[in-house]
C-alpha cells in the first residue's frame, strides 16, 4: 500500500496545506544522502541499545539498501541525474565543525580520506555523478550542491538516505525553502526508531513537499520520460 501521510495524522488538513507537484523526469535528480560505510553503523554511544541495533540493521539491509539500489539503477538506466552527499569531518581533529559536533579528542574514523567516509560500495558513485562533502546536516547548507543542480537544469529532487530525521529531513527542508520540488523516498530512508522515521516523514509531508515509496516514484517518473524521436 502506498505511504499516506493522512494515515499517520488524520486530523491534519493535507488537502489545504500540503504541497502538490508532479515529477518531470528530465528535471528531476536523485539525491543520495550520506550512505557512507561509517554512517550505516549504529554509533558506539548506542551500542548497548539492542533494540535499536536490531531495528537499524534489519531496516537497512532488508528495505533501505535494496530500495535505494533500485532507484539508483532506474535513474542511471534512464540517463537521469544523480548526486551524493557525504557527511563528516574534513580533518581528524574536527576543529572546522560547529561546537556541538566537535569531537573531544582526535578521531579514529569518520573524516575525509578514511575508508569509512566513503559511500557504501553497493551505491558507489560513478565518475559522472557529483559528490558533495558537507559539515552540516543539510546538503544545501554551505555547499555547492544548489549551484551544481541548477546548472544541470534540475528543479526537483528525490531524496533518500540516512538519517531520516537529521540529514535527510534537513536537506529536504532546505531544498524546499530554495524552490525545489522535494520528494522524500520513504522506503529508502532510515533512522534509529520507527517513530522518529515516521515523524520526520510527516514533518516534510505536512507542508514542505511530498513523501512516497520507491515503486510509486518510478511509476510517476516513467510517465514523463523522453520518448523515441524520429
Amino acid at each position: 500500500m502506498p505511504w499516506q501521510a493522512a494515515a499517520f495524522d488524520p486530523d491534519w488538513p493535507f488537502d489545504i496545506l500540503g504541497t502538490s507537484f508532479t515529477l518531470e523526469a528530465p528535471t528531476t535528480a536523485l539525491l543520495i544522502i550520506d550512505m557512507q560505510i561509517g554512517q550505516l553503523t549504529v554509533p558506539r554511544a548506542l551500542a548497548d541499545h539492542n533494540q535499536i541495533q536490531q531495528y537499524w540493521g534489519t531496516r537497512l539491509e532488508s528495505v533501505v539498501i535494496p530500495r535505494s539500489r533500485m532507484l539508483l539503477m532506474f535513474f542511471r538506466d534512464q540517463g537521469l541525474k544523480v548526486a551524493f552527499t557525504r557527511n563528516g569531518y574534513s580533518t581528524r581533529y574536527g576543529h572546522e565543525s560547529t561546537r556541538r559536533l566537535r569531537p573531544a579528542k582526535p578521531l579514529t574514523g569518520g573524516f575525509r580520506g578514511h575508508p569509512d567516509y566513503e559511500v557504501d560500495p553497493r551505491l558507489a558513485p560513478r565518475d559522472d555523478e557529483i559528490v558533495v562533502d558537507k559539515l552540516t546536516s543539510g546538503g544545501f547548507t554551505c555547499t555547492w550542491l544548489d549551484h551544481a543542480l541548477r546548472n544541470m537544469g534540475i528543479s526537483a529532487v528525490v531524496i533518500l538516505g540516512v538519517l531520516s530525521d537529521m540529514c535527510v529531513l534537513g536537506t529536504a527542508r532546505a531544498a524546499a525553502e530554495i524552490g525545489y520540488d522535494t520528494l522524500i523516498c520513504e522506503d529508502a530512508c532510515a533512522t534509529y526508531t520507527q517513530r522518529a522515521h515516521d515523524e520526520s516523514m510527516l514533518m516534510h509531508a505536512r507542508k514542505f513537499g511530498r513523501v512516497a515509496q520507491s515503486d510509486d516514484i518510478i511509476a510517476e517518473l516513467r510517465q514523463t520520460l523522453p520518448g523515441p524521436t524520429g
